[in-house]
């Protein structure tokens, strides 16, 4: 009977596992039209998985030693997974005609799911280790999609030997913190966190591994893979890297955090309000300059993820459902503005840079009106839905002491407006002789609707997020 619920337990993944394995199976026999059939077999397996956890009593809690199921956690799952079938979605257009159409695209990007919903579920050390392993390795080798492409091949080695130094330097950490406590387990370590607050390489151990975690989420000092590899990475890749694995790992980190290094609060939370004010600062200053529109996102990305780590530090349910509201934003409106980017081609090749979007708004209104929605969201422009979440994430760390925080947030908040409105000033304002035509997909229409309607509907609704997060077990 033990056997039965522990293997319940991981029913989710176990079928994206099984749905990989049969995909590089078929991907294997079959002689026609790989792509399109491990595809078909990607979504099957996404959907199957998905329903499993929708249909399932999601306010069930469950555990074993190093894997634990919350209400929270499935919520979580259902949103990656929802994520993971809108990029499969809306990228098959652009891999097709970029002639990226590898059968092993979509299996690498289950096994890189598989490894996200195990990091969400994660209660050990060694546990989440292979977790991030299981995501970064499927990722490392996506970056390098385009074979052909000397950026891509360029930006996969440097995101791999740089992810691989902060693998090495989270496993260190780990060590540090097994060897004082003899434990990888969240809750053993929690225990013995409360009765020995004065261990000194427990404390480093934090440190490292907070540091190897700040370098996947993108945020600064640890930011310096990131524009090169959105760059470098076919536009597909660079959809998922800047949305799914950013919840993932944010949520990873609070665990880590509030569990079983919650004892070390004071510690952590110094070191978090360094990255915070370096990435807002790093992320907002230096996208100013950018025209190439992956790389302006890249730094865009740096500084929101600094916007959303001070929910962390503010030691309230109020701030981390803020962060987490934040959060899902960001994720939403990145997946519409790159299923745009992906889908956007002018004179038969992909925009690039800025300087491309000018005459959007004459050629192609409603992609511009979308574009408009999606990016003033993203700036915190009132009364877009970002505008609700950085609102609620600065009242959040003033009440809890961060005053000064707030306000170099909202300093760099205004600044960061800047890069957007820079945008939307090329797309409505600039004007040229010749009106640019551009060639665009259904897929990318679809995408824009539903993702500018969420955002519309996050206006009227934000509020009843963040309280139906505040009942959740964070």
């Amino acid at each position: 009977m033990d056997a039965f619920s522990n293997l319940n337990l991981y029913l989710p993944e176990i079928i994206i596992f099984l749905g990989a394995l049969i995909s590089i199976v078929s991907g294997a026999f079959f002689k026609n039209n790989k792509y399109n059939k491990v595809l078909f077999l990607s979504f099957m397996t996404i959907t199957i998985s998905f329903s499993f956890i929708l249909f399932s009593d999601i306010s069930n809690e469950s555990s074993s030693n190093n894997f634990v199921n919350t209400t929270f956690t499935n919520i979580v799952k259902l949103f990656v997974l929802t994520l993971a079938i809108g990029v499969l979605y809306v990228s098959n257009g652009y891999i097709k005609s970029n002639k990226l159409n590898l059968f092993e695209y979509p299996i690498l990007l289950l096994f890189a799911v598989l490894g996200m919903l195990l990091m969400i579920s994660a209660n050990d050390l060694l546990f989440l280790y292979i977790s991030i392993e299981l995501q970064s390795l499927s990722l490392y080798v996506l970056v390098a999609l385009n074979r052909d492409s000397l950026k891509s091949s360029e930006a996969a080695l440097k995101y791999f030997i740089l992810g691989s130094i902060a693998s090495a330097i989270i496993l260190y950490g780990i060590s540090m913190t097994y060897s004082i406590t003899g434990t990888t387990n969240y809750n053993l370590i929690k225990e013995f966190s409360f009765t020995d607050k004065n261990t000194l390489i427990f404390s480093f151990g934090l440190i490292l591994i907070l540091s190897g975690m700040a370098f996947k989420l993108s945020a600064a000092p640890f930011h310096m893979w990131t524009p090169d590899v959105y760059e470098g990475s076919p536009s597909s890749v660079t959809t998922i890297l800047i949305t799914i694995p950013k919840v993932v790992v944010f949520v990873a980190l609070v665990k880590l955090l509030n569990e079983p290094f919650f004892y070390f609060k004071n510690l952590w939370q110094q070191i978090i309000i360094i990255i915070i004010v370096l990435s807002m600062a790093v992320g907002s200053i230096a996208a100013l300059r950018q025209e190439n529109i992956k790389r302006l996102f890249a730094y865009g990305t740096i500084a929101n993820i600094g916007y959303v780590l001070i929910g962390v530090i503010s030691n309230s349910n109020q701030g981390l459902s803020s962060s987490i509201l934040y959060l899902v934003i960001y994720t939403i409106a990145s997946l519409g503005i790159f299923s745009f980017i992906m889908m956007c081609r002018k004179e038969n090749s992909q925009v690039v840079h800025l300087q491309g979007l000018v005459g959007l708004s004459q050629s192609n209104s409603f992609a511009a009106i979308c574009m408009v929605m999606l990016l003033l969201s993203m700036a915190g422009i009132p009364p877009f839905a970002g505008f609700f979440a950085k609102f609620y994430i600065f009242i959040a760390a003033v009440e809890s002491g961060f005053l000064s925080l707030a306000i170099i947030g909202v300093i760099f908040s205004v600044i960061s407006a800047f890069y957007y409105l820079k945008i939307i000033k090329i797309m409505y304002m600039d004007s040229q002789e010749d009106i640019n035509i551009y060639e665009v997909d259904n897929k990318m229409y679809l995408m824009l609707l539903i993702t500018s309607l969420v955002m519309l509907v996050f206006i009227f609704f934000a509020n009843d997020f963040i309280n139906f997060l505040n009942k959740l077990n964070i």
